[in-house]
């Protein structure tokens, strides 16, 4: 049985991910003409994805985006539920990619994990092609604080930014293994002014820093 897409009316928690190196593991299985492993991996991460969706946590698997997915929660979904799917993906992943991808490449990738962007607000949907699609701001907050995860230089793996606002409703009250408050500057996003937010760790060990980042 596959997962039933879930109705996403008004609004909605975005979440956006993706995997690290991407690129140069893209590249380095295409030095061998060997994009085999590639396919296995992200099939088992949809199918994983998939089985999370009917056991543990409704979301709408909305939207392959070439290394990961953007993902739509109700509004409704406790937190605590957010945040144990979020870190079972992290474990997950951590998982497939030593079985699926490592042993192919030729040299283990500077950055290997998963990072998150994270936001909620209005969706509008609309049919493009016959298919169902949402448009709205809150899509392109999430997308831009996941690319921006990494800006300030410290590893992106298995951590995410999220809103002030996501923060309050949905992960004030849970226990993500650690939590700052940063600021980034968001493209196209509210004149590119310094734009707060939270950092989590989802799963342990992070990396140690002197401060926020």
């Amino acid at each position: 049985m596959r997962y039933q897409p879930v109705p996403i009316n008004g609004h909605a928690i975005v979440v956006s991910f993706d995997m690290c190196s991407s690129s140069s593991i893209v590249d380095d299985l295409n030095k061998t003409r060997n994009l085999q492993p590639l396919t296995t991996f992200f099939g088992e991460m949809r199918r994983y994805l998939e089985k999370e969706q009917r056991r543990n946590v409704q979301f709408d698997l909305y939207k392959f985006m070439g290394d990961g997915w953007l993902l739509l929660f109700p509004s409704n979904t406790e937190g605590e539920r957010l945040l144990s799917f979020l870190e079972g993906l992290c474990l997950f992943f951590a998982v497939v990619f030593r079985r699926s991808l490592l042993p192919h490449l030729s040299h283990n990738p500077a950055v290997v994990g998963i990072s998150f962007g994270i936001e909620k607000g209005d969706l509008i949907p609309i049919i493009m092609d016959g298919q169902q699609e949402y448009v709205g701001r809150a899509i392109n907050v999430a997308c831009r604080l996941q690319a921006a995860l990494k800006d300030k230089g410290e590893s992106p793996a298995y951590s995410a930014l999220v809103s002030n606002r996501v923060y309050n409703e949905y992960f004030a009250k849970t226990t993500p293994h650690r939590v700052h408050k940063v600021t980034r500057k968001l493209r196209n996003i509210d004149g590119e002014a310094e734009f707060e937010c939270r950092r989590l760790w989802l799963v342990r060990p992070f990396k140690s820093s002197n401060g926020p980042s």
